[in-house]
């Protein structure tokens, strides 16, 4: 697998001293915008969890609201440091659909072929799963898997990669390779999970037991989702539908042990020959000019 080098993250010619304020973000953006992503996503989630709730399916209690936490820290960082270019920039790269069309045909051909592959051999095993259980998520309506993968797509996919790979990634990569970037960022990115572990009950599920599998396959998905958002032009919307389809094909009911076991060991091999083929891609050394 090859990939272009991405589009420099525009910064501004502008050098003269802001308010400490914002001088003291632009020079720690990363720590501004994981501080406020997790304040914006747990002040939602915690409540919950402080008093006893679970998200079931079709239950009133659901975790989507807070899944926008890192789109709107990454919107408020950029507006602080980069103010109206930045928000033009960030907006652009939310909604660039325009990439070649195998970006397309990767983000959501390579889960749909790893959940065939799940499905047929669960079928051998015990039977073939009900389709149907793919449209019914835990924290939303039962209304087909159509309407499933478009709240996983729009709330969770552009709600986290917004921020994750949108604003954290580009901010690793000034200093790192591709791959350390996208490890760096597991820390960040699975502490943040935290309190699903008491809300989701396929995260209870995991147990201490679980816990390492479950950092691995964030690390695995991280090196992925960074590769795809630089290989598909920096664009925001690629890796949101990859990872809205993922989540339909590992979250929903129809993910049972077997076929989200398949579909993770799926992406954690594609992921490895990622970094391996990328291993020797360096940091993306900005260009100091102004934000278009």
């Amino acid at each position: 697998m090859t990939a272009t080098t991405p589009p420099t993250r525009p910064i501004s010619k502008d050098t003269t001293a802001g308010s400490p304020f914002t001088d003291w973000v632009r020079a720690h953006r990363l720590l501004a915008f994981a501080v406020l992503a997790y304040g914006l996503s747990w002040a939602y989630w915690l409540p919950l969890v402080l008093t006893g709730q679970i998200v079931r399916l079709g239950g009133a209690v659901s975790q989507f609201p807070a899944l926008l936490g890192p789109m709107i820290a990454a919107f408020a960082v950029t507006a602080v440091i980069d103010g109206k270019p930045g928000i033009r920039d960030l907006l652009a790269r939310m909604f660039r659909w325009r990439v070649p069309v195998r970006w397309w045909l990767f983000a959501i051909g390579s889960p749909l072929a790893l959940l065939a592959i799940a499905v047929a051999v669960t079928t051998i095993i015990s039977g073939a799963p009900d389709i149907a259980d793919f449209g019914r998520m835990a924290g939303l309506p039962e209304r087909g898997v159509l309407f499933v993968w478009v709240m996983f797509v729009v709330i969770n996919g552009l709600g986290e990669e917004t921020g994750w790979r949108g604003f954290a990634i580009p901010a690793l990569r000034e200093r790192h390779g591709l791959v350390a970037a996208g490890l760096l960022l597991v820390p960040i990115w699975a502490g943040w999970h935290l309190p699903l572990f008491f809300l989701l009950q396929n995260y209870r599920d995991l147990g201490p037991v679980g816990v390492p599998g479950f950092l691995i396959g964030l690390a695995c998905g991280s090196v992925l989702l960074a590769w795809l958002y630089e290989s598909a032009s920096s664009s925001i919307l690629i890796v949101a539908v990859w990872h809205g389809t993922y989540n339909v094909t590992s979250a929903t009911a129809g993910a049972n042990g077997t076929v989200a076991a398949i579909v993770s060991t799926g992406v954690m091999i594609i992921a490895v020959v990622i970094a391996w083929l990328c291993r020797g891609r360096g940091p993306v050394r900005r260009a100091a000019r102004a934000i278009p």
